[in-house]
């Protein structure tokens, strides 16, 4: 989907969207509920948390909570309040149970590093569906993040995206090669459209597996990818070829 209309309209379109499918296990985009520019948020839990906490405990289901602009109040009242790109994991009671601030935050043709301040964690999340690990679009570029995500059991690995062209061959390589290198499965949820009316997202949002075949993917256009993951497939694959045992530290 794309963030193009008010915090209601995308936040709207996205619960329709999800009303589609009886997925277990649902990604939304980065920033996908408004992102007009970079100075405003909410905090966490707050308005869109609400949403889909309610949604998530109704329909039983793990959603991924794309991102979203946090904000974090300063301890001092005269100081400016902190903003985050933040990825929230939320289980099938309602809980949030993963909170993740994107750490690389990108400053080509964007103004994300001017306005926000990077995470600092690496997190992941037990789940009873695997062990899942979170990242955000521009973090796809920087393998030292998934191994790291890796060292810390992670067997599903996400990437909410605003992932924009000409760059299509980069992100389908790279969704590929995380899949691969960390043998898990990466899904990846990216926007479509403009809008922002500066750039257009190519969209192409997929489900790799551990060997790096494309299990499902969208096109350009808004659209729910739907996809089988099987964690012991992972697991069976972690045994039998044990290249993730051979890492040596440089």
């Amino acid at each position: 989907m794309g963030a193009t209309g008010t915090w209601g309209d995308n936040v709207h379109r996205a619960v329709t969207m999800m009303r589609s499918t009886d997925a277990e296990f649902v990604v939304l985009p980065e920033l996908f509920n408004y992102c007009k520019d970079f100075k405003t948020g909410e905090p966490i839990p707050g308005r869109t948390t609400e949403v889909f906490t309610a949604l998530a405990r109704e329909k039983g289901v793990y959603i991924v909570m794309g991102s979203i602009l946090e904000v974090e109040s300063q301890p001092s009242v005269t100081a400016s309040p902190l903003l985050y790109n933040t990825s929230i994991l939320i289980d099938p009671s309602g809980s949030i149970v993963a909170k993740y601030r994107k750490i690389h935050l990108f400053a080509y043709h964007s103004k994300e590093r001017y306005f926000l301040k990077p995470g600092q964690d690496i997190i992941v999340a037990n789940t009873d569906i695997g062990t899942v690990g979170l990242s955000i679009c521009y973090d796809i570029r920087f393998p030292e993040l998934y191994r790291a995500l890796i060292k810390r059991g992670a067997e599903i690995i996400v990437c909410p995206a605003a992932w924009p062209y000409p760059r299509l061959e980069h992100w389908v390589t790279l969704n590929k090669a995380r899949a691969i290198e960390e043998q898990c499965y990466f899904i990846s949820c990216n926007q479509v459209g403009a809008p922002l009316q500066t750039q257009t997202f190519l969209g192409h949002s997929m489900i790799v597996d551990p060997w790096g075949t494309v299990v499902a993917s969208g096109g350009d256009g808004e659209t729910v990818v739907e996809g089988k993951i099987d964690v012991e497939f992972v697991r069976k694959i972690r045994s039998e070829y044990t290249f993730l045992e051979d890492i040596v530290e440089l």
